[in-house]
């Protein structure tokens, strides 16, 4: 396989944004991820990941950040060979995601379903102790796309 300099698996194997805690930039964050994930040949994942990012960084920037515009929300997205790595952080105080583990919410409920979407749409889920940054990890499935 020839891979020139315009082939996307030598480009940016890592891309990194930081946010102000305002819902109206999360469009144009997962409008930014689509291109780089068509980019690197993987459109037929764009669903699940566009998904997992809106959740989490809405999640982020309304309990996170109480919706504090002067706070801010990063997301970074990194390629490997077998996985793609989302991770969203908040400079929130966090939240008890052990918690939220054991007592996912049911179907009547309104809220409460960040996690629920985490478990199914990625292949692994981990929060960091203090419960402001998560880190999703998604199966490239190469060759299904």
């Amino acid at each position: 396989m020839n891979r020139g300099a315009g082939d996307a698996s030598l480009r940016e194997a890592r891309w990194s944004c930081e946010i102000p805690s305002r819902i109206d930039r999360v469009d144009g964050i997962c409008r930014e991820m689509r291109q780089r994930l068509e980019a690197h040949r993987l459109s037929g994942l764009c669903f699940d990941m566009e998904l997992l990012a809106r959740e989490f960084l809405n999640n982020a920037i309304l309990h996170g950040n109480s919706g504090q515009a002067r706070k801010k929300v990063r997301l970074e997205m990194s390629f490997g060979r077998r996985w793609i790595r989302l991770q969203i952080t908040d400079q929130g105080e966090g939240f008890s995601w052990r918690r939220r583990l054991r007592t996912l919410p049911g179907e009547e409920e309104d809220g409460g379903r960040g996690i629920g979407i985490g478990l199914l749409y990625s292949d692994r889920i981990r929060f960091s102790r203090k419960g402001n940054q998560v880190t999703l990890w998604r199966k490239r499935q190469t060759g299904k796309e």
